[in-house]
């Protein structure tokens, strides 16, 4: 079967917590009646959080773990976008990259042989958190810089945690990106316009901004110089009763994801406490408690935990957690700390 021909397709890109899966829930109320849209969800962890917040939305998805596009990784996308495409045909596909992730990798796949004809790529939107302007940490990361400088639309969101000067930050900010400058919007809670989607790629007469030339130089001559792998405790069965864990490490970062048995949950307010602590990055999970359940969702410190709907179908418990490098012993005792909270279902 040939692949179905010009598809929109746009990338909702980001750093970690900034909102991207709230703001692709949000753009798909907004979809069309009648119209088949698709969303391909790639994720520093394995075990697909964002997927799980996706699967009651009635599009089509495809998850794609394990960080980075490069490497195996890149294989397993073109995989899981072929499949995509052909199984499902769909209007319009929105593709949401890990937070540690290089769009320009995604663009050129995307623009070049076989996609070109075949998928119709649109405003890449990157969402920003205007507080991060404040933080070397943000600012001086790769990642970072090279998702804001792709951007053609560039998205401002929560909005409603800014103070004065964090908006004029932005503004200053926004004022001296070099041309042509994106189309800068500030919002809150992910809300964003359908019309965006649509709007004109950026011309930058083809040339990359230097991170993104050295980091595509680099991965054409098969080095791996952001230094991520993987380290599976065992392999993870969806119906298991036990514990799985799944160590990711890259980009400046080291992460854990969980699956938690099916048969049993956690102390509702033992976990509240624990997240409460939590002072890495990310955090984020979908968890039955002693109260139903749960919604993890934690940045820098700064989150909460809030009832969700009994998921539709047979869903595992899950967690993931993202840490500074650097921060191994923190990681071990928050896993020491989560399995003590264990109660029988």
């Amino acid at each position: 079967m040939p692949l179905h021909q010009d598809i929109p397709v746009n990338l909702i890109t980001g750093f970690l917590g900034v909102g991207k899966t709230t703001a692709i829930r949000y753009l798909l109320g907004q979809r069309p009646e009648g119209a088949h849209w698709a969303v391909l969800v790639n994720e520093f962890g394995e075990i697909g959080v964002d997927g799980g917040l996706l699967a009651d939305t009635g599009v089509a998805l495809e998850e794609i773990p394990g960080g980075c596009l490069c490497c195996v990784s890149a294989q397993m996308f073109t995989v899981g976008l072929n499949r995509l495409i052909r199984a499902q045909q769909p209007d319009r596909i929105l593709i949401e990259p890990t937070g540690l992730g290089h769009p320009a990798q995604i663009i050129r796949t995307l623009t070049e042989p076989p996609y070109a004809g075949v998928l119709d790529l649109r405003a890449t939107v990157t969402l920003m958190d205007a507080r991060h302007l404040g933080s070397l940490r943000h600012r001086e990361h790769p990642n970072w810089r090279d998702q804001i400088a792709l951007a053609d639309i560039l998205v401002a969101n929560k909005l409603d945690l800014y103070t004065e000067a964090d908006r004029e930050a932005l503004h200053d900010f926004v004022a001296g990106m070099p041309s042509p400058r994106p189309h800068a919007v500030e919002t809150a809670g992910g809300r964003m316009e359908r019309e965006w989607l649509d709007r004109p790629r950026l011309d930058r007469g083809g040339a990359l901004f230097p991170e993104a030339r050295e980091f595509l130089q680099t991965q054409a001559v098969g080095a791996h110089d952001h230094d991520h792998e993987h380290k599976h405790e065992h392999s993870p069965d969806p119906k298991a009763g036990d514990w799985v864990t799944i160590d990711t490490r890259g980009e400046g970062y080291i992460g854990r994801s969980w699956w938690l048995p099916v048969d049993r949950s956690l102390d509702h307010a033992a976990l509240r406490q624990l997240v409460a602590k939590f002072s890495g990055e990310r955090l984020k999970g979908l968890v039955h408690t002693d109260r139903g359940w749960q919604q993890l969702n934690q940045v820098d410190g700064v989150g909460k935990i809030e009832n969700l709907p009994q998921p539709s179908g047979a869903i595992r418990p899950r967690i993931e957690a993202i840490l500074p490098e650097g921060e191994a012993n923190a990681l071990q005792a928050f896993d020491a700390a989560l399995r003590r909270m264990e109660r029988t279902a």
